[in-house]
């Protein structure tokens, strides 16, 4: 029955980013069906596939608000929640081929309390032809729901094969933070302190796309607590699989 619940929420939030799709010019919508969800090199899926959909939708030239709606199959970094949302607000200055970010970020888990909570970020892009450079920051303060704070700094690189429908890519990240002694401190980082890096292909055609992508983490079997509530073995290398569909 949760399943199903988290497919019905899913389904009715894609026909509100498809109104809102439809009014604003220049809206993206897309959906996509993954074998595990990865966040920051940990499965927020259990292990196991998910259904997700998102939308940006453009306010301003400037400004504009980002949505992710995402099954977790009773995932136990989030406590067993059945659906994680975001909602992320973000202004976006354009300079000499720069792209500067600044915004926030909510992260809801809809069937569990007391686990959401919220980042500041920021990101500085850049273009150049076929290839796209992104460095992001991501900046949790300290809150009950994560046990205290937490920073995550990464660097994305992406460029396509010109000539061909596939594009190459691939990332590196690392989290840190501090504790206030609370096990949910575990959420986001199992083992203390970690590396997380990943590359992938993709290959799209018209308004679908299918790639594969490896994921993986600096996190030791050893460092990690087996009877905390809070984590499970979902957090090493592993090969994905996803198809993606933009209406």
């Amino acid at each position: 029955m949760r399943y199903i619940f988290c497919l019905a929420v899913a389904i009715c939030g894609g026909l509100v980013f498809s109104d809102a799709h439809a009014q604003s010019a220049g809206s993206t919508l897309s959906f996509e069906a993954e074998t595990d969800h990865r966040d920051r090199g940990l499965s927020s899926s259990g292990g196991k596939a998910a259904l997700g959909a998102s939308a940006s939708v453009p306010l301003t030239y400037d400004l504009g608000i980002d949505f992710d709606a995402v099954t977790l199959r009773d995932a136990a970094r989030h406590g067993g929640a059945d659906l994680g949302l975001t909602v992320a607000p973000r202004y976006t200055l354009r300079s000499g081929g720069w792209d500067f970010s600044a915004g926030l970020r909510g992260n809801v888990f809809v069937g569990h309390s007391g686990t959401s909570y919220g980042e500041l970020t920021g990101e500085v892009a850049r273009t150049l032809g076929p290839a796209q450079l992104v460095l992001g920051a991501a900046f949790a303060p300290s809150q009950d729901a994560i046990g205290g704070s937490n920073l995550y700094l990464d660097a994305q690189l992406s460029a396509s094969i010109p000539g061909t429908p596939v594009t190459l890519y691939g990332g590196v990240g690392h989290t840190s933070g501090s504790s206030n002694g609370d096990p949910r401190a575990l959420r986001l980082r199992p083992g203390g302190d970690y590396l997380d890096h990943h590359v992938g292909a993709e290959y799209t055609d018209s308004n679908y796309a299918l790639g594969l992508r490896y994921s993986g983490t600096s996190i030791g079997k050893d460092e990690v607590d087996p009877v905390s509530r809070w984590t499970d073995r979902h957090y090493g290398e592993r090969v994905m699989a996803y198809f993606r569909f933009t209406p």
